[in-house]
């Protein structure tokens, strides 16, 4: 009886053993891939595009109406060869008495002739109806310039004189 007990511990033992071996094989085997690049607690930086910016030729104005509701933007200096100009205006406006931030998107098609121009509702307008944004102080300007150069870019932040209500 006892040498049957004693088997019996023994085969037990073993198992553990095999098991433990096992899944140490299994986790070890994991990690191996990890060490490949595959690992989770790496840090994986995105791709990002370096845009250059533009030379100091170029000269971006803007400025507001007195109720601060459209925004002129005004470009001198356009680098030779560009055939487009994106825009982004973005600000903090008032909403239920909380700063909330906005903006306004936008592209221009450039036809060779300086100034380019454009009014900005800063708001949004439907069926001829605008509801206009409340609070603006300041605007940040991004604008991308692009061309047979390629890209380049512009930023730049403007006091709108508005107060937050």
């Amino acid at each position: 009886m006892k040498m049957i007990e004693k088997n019996k511990n023994m085969i037990i033992v073993l198992v553990v053993l095999v098991l433990l071996v096992g899944v140490g094989f299994f986790f070890t085997r994991g990690r191996g891939a990890d060490k490949s690049g595959d690992s989770a607690d790496e840090e994986i930086l995105p791709d990002v595009e370096v845009i250059p910016t533009v030379t100091e030729d170029v000269k971006v104005t803007i400025t507001a109406d007195a109720k601060v509701q459209e925004a002129s933007l005004s470009i001198m200096g356009v680098p030779e060869g560009t055939e487009a100009i994106e825009y982004e205006l973005s600000y903090d406006a008032l909403v239920e008495g909380e700063k909330v931030p906005k903006g306004v998107i936008g592209t221009i098609e450039f036809d060779g002739k300086e100034p380019v121009k454009r009014t900005i509702t800063l708001g949004t307008c439907s069926s001829g109806t605008c509801k206009y944004d409340k609070g603006i102080s300041t605007v940040k300007a991004t604008l991308k310039f692009s061309g047979s150069y390629g890209d380049q870019l512009f930023e730049s932040e403007y006091n709108l004189g508005g107060d937050l209500e």
